[in-house]
């Protein structure tokens, strides 16, 4: 794992959360490859009980929210999923009605833990390399990350993915993106009511840490 266990200070400093049995799903390939080099690491060790299941909608975030809400009306998957955490996880890019979207989610029955990244997954990327305090374009974003992988970035690479975890710092990224949350919660922002004017910013970093802390 190298840079990616947590070390024992920030460790420590990590409400002691037992991660369980997680649903997650997610707007698209990238998000779930990055979150299963994870995943895998957790379901080798034959001496844990979390189990973590992974869904791509393949769409936008109201993509991702019908899918979840379809795929857990289907009586199997709604008994087998009963006592599950379902997490969506999804960008702000789309469609532009972002923001009653994500009250939906919250008030839905299925009590979905959501995680967004506004506007892009990608911010969580570059995070890994540096602070991310302005909002950046896509082209922006997409430069960055290749000035550090020395490489033109693509989406959904399992590769590219697995040379950003390894070669960056999921540590620094979990910094920079609670350093950003606080920011908007100092000024009383938050998900529900703001996230349009909150970008860049990127709470995945809640879901990594208790995935870090599970593994060291």
């Amino acid at each position: 794992m190298g840079r990616t266990i947590l070390t024992p200070k920030r460790k420590k400093n990590i409400k002691s959360t037992y991660l369980g049995h997680i649903l997650i799903f997610c707007e698209g390939m990238t998000e779930k490859l990055y979150l299963q080099f994870f995943t895998v690491i957790l379901t080798k060790n034959k001496f844990n009980d979390i189990k973590i299941e992974i869904e791509s909608a393949n769409g936008n975030a109201s993509r991702v929210f019908k899918f979840a809400d379809s795929y857990l009306c289907e009586e199997h998957n709604n008994r087998k999923y009963s006592n599950y955490k379902k997490y969506l996880i999804f960008d702000c890019d789309a469609p532009p009605n972002i923001q009653n979207i994500i009250t939906n989610m919250l008030s839905s029955a299925n009590s979905y833990e959501v995680i967004v990244s506004n506007f892009l997954f990608e911010i969580w990327l570059l995070m890994h390399f540096e602070n991310v305090e302005k909002k950046l374009t896509k082209g922006e974003i997409y430069r960055r990350l290749e000035n550090h992988l020395r490489n033109k970035y693509e989406k959904a690479n399992e590769g590219l993915i697995r040379e950003i975890i390894q070669k960056g710092s999921v540590e620094a990224a979990i910094d920079n993106a609670e350093s950003l949350a606080k920011h908007y919660s100092e000024r009383k922002m938050n998900i529900t009511e703001n996230i349009e004017a909150m970008n860049p910013f990127t709470n995945i970093y809640s879901l990594v840490e208790q995935l870090l802390a599970a593994i060291s």
